[in-house]
């Protein structure tokens, strides 16, 4: 057999392997993870980071059979890893038979094709993996739409040409190895194709939006907090004891994408409503932030955060760092919250734990959601937070006076507005710091200007 039909079989199988990993449907296949720890890096992280890279493949239901790390002073621009590296993960594949090998770090489409092309293994990288967790995971429409145009847009420029050899195989070809016929064409017509596609999920997307704002105003008059926090950290069964719900709570990564909403029972004259939300993790991919916006915006929006932290991992501080930094992309620096310790139970030996966290983190607390007593002191806490901790005001806010309408909708929440033939009327309810800060001056000038006018 010559070399190049050997190659052509080469690309075939492995075009062939690479839609078998796309298009499945179930777990069930090994992979091999692989790093790159630079100078810079702390060996501790990597380690860490490659330990959640290995739950994020048992979440898919595949097994990890093998992990590398390799120190380079910085990435080869063309396959990441050194090329002696690569043909070491080759050679070990006759070994450990994986199917496919994942990077914990992101690498382009370039690096992606020449590594396939040195391995003869299909090559994801972090944000693939997460990727199809999402697609697996994904139930209501809107959480879909996200999750097909995140991952229409990773895949757009990694589109594989493998019906380029399909066509040298039939003696199509062109001047300098470069391919003018048919093969050419077609990743023409599929990139157009998937560019109309996230055009359609866009605009599918932006009904569903308008249709969570009606949605949203319909609950103006009630108190809105929402839970956040890392990926795993007990944040649904957390809020099914909290609201006295049986929402679906697994102890995997991303279990849940879509948003749920249930209400705080027996809490006199309040109607306080809880978020469930999409967990976090390390190195969130940035196409999955922004098609998640909409919904992670939910945050900028709420009267209350908790930030539910699993205080059993060894580097919670690390979740709560990744937490705070994806909350500010998206808008909800400046939102009140309370960092909730989950799983206290399971630390054990360690009484003090608690006043030292409390130290630590002033406005906190520490609890199991397997106890009614914690749970009991929990939910008074929120009520009492909301009661002493937000305001409710009315401003008059004259036609063009866009500056006001920009701090009302940027930081506060707006029960009420109506626009007169003079002036517009927003009842707004806020934090007390959001209202000290950008507010209360003001507020301040409006009563001196009526005062004026009572003169």
């Amino acid at each position: 057999m010559s070399k190049n039909n050997i190659d052509i079989e080469k690309t075939l199988e492995l075009e062939k392997a690479r839609q078998l990993l796309e298009s499945r449907v179930q777990g069930g296949m090994k992979s091999y993870l692989v790093s790159l720890e630079l100078p810079d890096d702390d060996p501790v992280e990597i380690q860490e980071s490659l330990v959640e890279l290995g739950a994020l493949v048992r979440t898919l239901g595949d097994e990890c059979v093998g992990v590398t790390v390799q120190k380079k002073a910085k990435p080869v621009p063309a396959t990441y890893i050194g090329l002696g590296k690569a043909e070491e993960i080759k050679n070990t594949c006759d070994s450990l038979k994986f199917d496919y090998v994942i990077f914990d770090q992101e690498l382009s489409p370039t690096q992606v094709r020449n590594l396939e092309n040195l391995i003869v293994k299909p090559i994801l990288d972090r944000t693939g993996v997460i990727l199809q967790i999402f697609r697996k995971n994904a139930r209501s429409k809107e959480a879909r739409t996200q999750v097909e145009i995140a991952h229409l847009e990773y895949i757009a420029p990694r589109l594989s040409n493998a019906w380029i050899t399909w066509e040298r195989q039939r003696g199509g070809g062109g001047s300098g190895g470069r391919l003018k016929g048919a093969g050419e064409t077609q990743i023409e017509i599929d990139r157009r194709r998937m560019k109309d596609k996230i055009a359609s999920l866009r605009k599918d997307l932006e009904k569903i939006q308008k249709e969570r704002e009606t949605q949203r105003k319909n609950r103006a008059d009630e108190w809105n907090v929402v839970l956040v926090g890392y990926t795993n950290a007990g944040k649904t069964t957390l809020m099914n004891f909290l609201t006295e719900s049986h929402l679906s709570a697994k102890d995997s990564l991303f279990e849940t994408l879509d948003s749920s909403i249930r209400r705080i029972r027996g809490v006199n004259n309040m109607n306080i409503l809880v978020t469930d939300t999409v967990g976090f993790i390390r190195n969130l991919p940035h196409g999955l932030v922004a098609s998640f916006r909409s919904t992670l915006e939910e945050t900028s929006k709420a009267d209350l955060l908790l930030h539910i932290v699993d205080i059993t991992h060894k580097s919670y501080k690390e979740h709560i760092k990744v937490t705070d930094e994806v909350l500010a992309q998206v808008g909800a620096s400046d939102v009140p919250r309370i960092i909730v310790f989950n799983k206290i139970d399971k630390i054990l030996g360690e009484p003090r734990l608690p006043k030292i966290l409390a130290r630590g983190y002033p406005r906190s607390i520490c609890l199991s959601s397997y106890k009614e007593e914690d749970i009991k002191r929990f939910r008074e806490m929120i009520v009492n937070f909301l009661a002493q901790n937000m305001v409710e005001e009315v401003f008059h806010v004259a036609y063009g006076d866009s500056k006001m309408l920009s701090l009302i909708y940027s930081h506060a929440r707006v029960l009420e507005s109506n626009w007169t033939q003079d002036e517009g009327i927003f009842k707004v309810r806020m934090s007390k710091s959001i209202y000290h800060r950008y507010f209360a001056p003001v507020k301040a000038e409006e009563e001196q200007e009526w005062q004026i006018k009572s003169n």
